[in-house]
């Protein structure tokens, strides 16, 4: 005789369903602190980058001048050195010294220390505004500002505070060049450079340096160890940028070494031709230096760059 089918125990149903309730809860709450303690995770991973962002620049902001010094010397072709330098980067002092490049033994200390503070407040524009004062070399400070860009860099010198045009002036011994080596330390010229900027403007543009603006140099009563005649004379050299090339001219005003010429600029290269000659009663004296200048000519020398 068959049996009756038995009913379910309802405690032990219970059980069963409270136990799958309990399993299913605490698999609810395990998968949910997973994403927690993700999200933790990764917040803790962006906080010790901004930490170490934030070290960064700050040795960044505060770096030695030293470092700006290094980069002038790499950039110059060992031909500038920035000795002595005090502060930061991005505010600093340093003496000025000429050199004639690697394997050279001389150099020269320009007059004074020279000051320079850099602004980076329009950095994300990408551009940089310097200003440098120099006192021994001029009572006005220079403002240099530059323009970032991918394929063009542009730089513009002007008195600080002053108009784009405005004229910036200051004066240098020649003496300072004989820092660079052959052959201006056998020619050992000997007299003030008197420069003046009205506004100046270079920009490198694939590879090519243009040149806005006006330099002029006047060099009046210049002297040289290769003779015994002082001065030998006065001169101008003007710099005109005009569109892609900029003019070169060179005149004397006065001396027993009388040189004109005139030159362009392309962007990559110097072209110069002028003739050197001296003056009446002066052969003589003035044969050692126009040896020095150029290839003789009957009465003059020709000047060839």
């Amino acid at each position: 005789m068959a049996s009756a089918p038995k009913s379910p125990d309802p405690a032990r149903a219970a059980a069963s369903s409270g136990k799958r309730s309990s399993g299913s809860s605490s698999r609810g709450r395990s998968s949910s602190r997973k994403p927690v303690k993700r999200q933790r995770a990764f917040s803790r991973r962006w906080l010790w980058l901004a930490a170490l962002l934030g070290v960064l620049w700050a040795l960044l902001w505060q770096a030695p001048a030293s470092w700006l010094s290094a980069a002038v010397w790499k950039a110059s072709g060992q031909h500038v050195l920035l000795a002595q330098a005090q502060g930061t980067w991005r505010d600093g002092s340093a003496l000025l010294v000429l050199e004639g490049g690697a394997g050279s033994r001389g150099a020269t200390v320009l007059p004074g220390a020279l000051h320079w503070s850099i602004g980076l407040g329009n950095l994300w524009r990408g551009r940089l505004l310097a200003q440098i004062d120099w006192p021994k070399v001029s009572p006005q400070p220079l403002q240099i500002s530059t323009q970032l860009g991918w394929s063009q860099t542009t730089v513009a010198l002007r008195p600080a505070g002053g108009a784009p045009d405005a004229p910036w002036q200051g004066m240098l011994p020649l003496s300072v060049l004989d820092g660079l080596g052959t052959p201006w330390n056998t020619v050992a010229l000997r007299g003030q450079a008197q420069f003046t900027l009205r506004g100046l403007l270079l920009e490198s543009v694939a590879g090519r340096m243009r040149i806005g603006g006006q330099v002029q140099i006047d060099l009046p009563d210049v002297a040289s160890r290769l003779s015994v005649v002082a001065p030998i004379g006065s001169y101008t050299l003007s710099i005109t940028g005009q569109g892609a090339d900029a003019q070169v001219d060179l005149q004397s005003s006065k001396g027993p070494l009388l040189l004109q010429g005139k030159g362009v600029w392309n962007g990559q290269a110097l072209q110069f031709l002028g003739t050197g000659r001296a003056a009446p009663g002066n052969e003589a004296a003035m044969a050692n230096l126009l040896s020095l200048l150029g290839r003789r000519e009957g009465d003059h020398v020709r000047i060839a760059i």
